[in-house]
């Protein structure tokens, strides 16, 4: 009994420690600063602005993580206590200024310099233009805050434990290390359909159908090449309804298609069609 009150207790020290190495581990990684440039947007608050805002931030996803009002919602929650919050974006536009925001959105940076996790698709949204990301800036002070707040993020041991296996196998827990700050945008003058087309997929597809737009095998996400299968009638189709080619159900894209999709124009959808086309030749 002696041997083996000994071994627990061994057992119990080493686990503590592991908590300990683990704790240090990503507090140090959530608590890095990152130098980077606040960058001026403009944007009109007239009606027609804000409504286009609003149709960006549905378009890009804003309303699947932070709730259909956009005032926040949790995330995910684990029994270790852990709870993380996809904040109040009404309240945010009211705390910072429209180029600490900007900074948030494109380049995953607080106002106090710290990154924001990579849950936060900054580097999709890195590409969005001056004249997208003011809008949906616009939009975002227009809103009414959240009556009651949200509690705090915080991670426990099981989900830092969580975080740690996700920077080993992507070297990163954090948006802004994944981004390189100073790549130039993308051209999103619709005049072009193709690079129109690259533009849309490249704030709009990413998080899912990965940076080369190849597909990720953890969310069943195929290579975007696949398009080239799809007529512009059929392309339209799966966008609108997330009904594909043969009636299958996709899950996943199927409500992404009809809460985010659904909501671009016509034009938007044969650029993006255009631009899908031309990965299937490389």
């Amino acid at each position: 009994m002696k041997w083996f009150g000994i071994s627990i207790g061994g057992i119990v020290g080493l686990a503590a420690i592991a908590v300990a190495i683990v704790y240090v581990i990503i507090g140090r990684d959530l608590s890095r600063t990152f130098d980077v440039d606040l960058t001026e947007v403009t944007f009109s608050g007239d009606h027609a602005n804000l409504i286009e805002g609003q149709r960006l931030a549905r378009t890009r996803g804003c309303y699947g993580c932070h709730g259909d009002t956009i005032t926040g919602s949790v995330f995910f929650e684990v029994p270790d206590g852990t709870i993380v919050v996809a904040p109040d974006l009404a309240l945010a536009a009211q705390k910072y200024s429209a180029a600490e925001l900007e900074r948030i959105i494109r380049h995953g940076v607080r106002p106090d310099g710290t990154s924001v996790v990579l849950v936060m698709p900054s580097k999709m949204f890195y590409n969005l233009s001056d004249e997208d990301v003011g809008s949906i800036i616009g939009f975002l002070q227009s809103q009414a805050p959240r009556e009651v707040p949200w509690p705090n993020t915080y991670f426990g041991p099981l989900a830092r434990l969580m975080l740690l296996q996700f920077k080993q196998e992507t070297d990163t827990i954090l948006a802004a290390e994944s981004i390189n700050h100073d790549l130039l945008r993308l051209d999103p003058s619709p005049n072009n359909p193709e690079n129109f087309g690259k533009y849309i997929a490249m704030t709009s597809c990413t998080e899912c159908h990965g940076q080369d737009l190849r597909g990720l095998s953890g969310v069943d996400a195929p290579p975007l090449a696949i398009a080239a299968a799809y007529s512009l009638e059929n392309f339209t189709r799966l966008l609108r309804t997330g009904v594909p080619i043969g009636d299958r159900d996709l899950d996943l894209m199927a409500k992404v298609a009809v809460y985010r999709f659904s909501h671009f124009t016509d034009m938007e959808i044969a650029a993006l069609h255009a631009f899908l086309k031309t990965l299937a030749s490389s």
